[in-house]
């Protein structure tokens, strides 16, 4: 009985993947028992344990005698089915939010050792070594996020959750002794660079291509934003490009360039694991926190989508 249940269970959270991946969507039929029954190789049985496990939950609605769909809120009862007990393994970009977010969640979240970096940390996801992965990718062509998660996972399923927008800019030292008004003024000056692969190295690079400046030779590669801009306030680096927050906390001045979504990739199997992370950022204390940073916008936080 205990295996027969399992089994239901398992072929429950199958149909509550097919809802996160946007396969389903609200509305949309679910397989019959008799269909799912057939689809996964189980028995009639266990495939209608399986729809009362969805329709307990809420993922699913309808007459006893209807055709069973998903329901208005499906996506978020899809959540919470996947929503357990463990640890978020979580890699990607470097954040000064993020670590205070994550500071704040404690056990609930492992980061992974290594290279931080968008590009490296999807490259982590594709290959099953974390859970999520934080993402804040430029696309010429548009989509941001949601093309670089799709191309990097192989055209595997992913969602998208939201949680800041963020205001990135060129920092100067105190006074802007350079003169430096813009990207073109960086032509020929010292720069303060992220690691290649990182979000924010291949945002400038695009910046400095289409503004036609060649900076000096070499650069001080620095390992997180509040490494550029100590960096740069120190005098190694005429500039540097980072987030508003670290210019601040190093009272170093701020050219604003652009603001961009900071993003959470995450495989649907795993995206009840966030929960816990997103209920820390949503207290009024961590959200104050993050907000008194400066530069941060954090009102679409939580949102999820599938990566289009």
């Amino acid at each position: 009985m205990a295996q027969s249940i399992q089994k239901a269970r398992e072929v429950a959270e199958l149909v509550a993947a097919d809802v996160l991946t946007g396969r389903l969507d609200p509305g949309d039929p679910v397989p019959s028992v008799r269909s799912l029954a057939q689809q996964l190789g189980c028995s009639p049985g266990t495939a209608a344990r399986a729809h009362g496990i969805l329709r307990e939950a809420g993922l699913i609605g309808g007459g006893p005698r209807s055709r069973a769909v998903v329901a208005e809120d499906g996506v978020a009862a899809a959540v919470v089915m996947g929503a357990h007990a463990g640890t978020v393994r979580l890699a990607g970009s470097d954040d000064p939010a993020l670590d205070l977010l994550l500071s704040a969640a404690g056990a609930a979240v492992e980061r992974a050792a290594g290279v931080r970096g968008s590009v490296a940390g999807l490259g982590m996801l594709a290959q099953g070594t974390v859970d999520a992965a934080a993402v804040h990718l430029h696309a010429r062509t548009g989509g941001g996020n949601d093309v670089f998660a799709r191309r990097l996972l192989g055209g595997e399923p992913a969602r998208l959750v939201h949680l800041w927008r963020r205001e990135q800019g060129i920092v100067v030292p105190k006074g802007n002794p350079s003169g430096i008004r813009g990207i073109a003024d960086l032509d020929g000056a010292r720069l303060a660079l992220r690691p290649p692969g990182t979000g924010s190295r291949l945002l400038l690079q695009r910046l400095l291509a289409d503004a036609g400046a060649v900076p000096a030779p070499g650069g001080e590669v620095c390992d997180s934003h509040f490494g550029v801009a100590v960096t740069v306030a120190a005098g190694a680096a005429d500039a540097g490009l980072a987030v508003r927050a670290v210019a601040e906390a190093v009272d170093a001045d701020f050219l604003p360039v652009e603001w961009e979504d900071f993003e959470l990739a995450v495989t649907p199997r795993a995206v009840g694991l966030l929960g816990p992370l997103l209920d820390v950022l949503a207290s009024t204390a961590v959200h104050r926190r993050v907000s008194g940073l400066g530069g941060y916008d954090l009102r679409r936080s939580g949102e999820s989508r599938v990566a289009a």
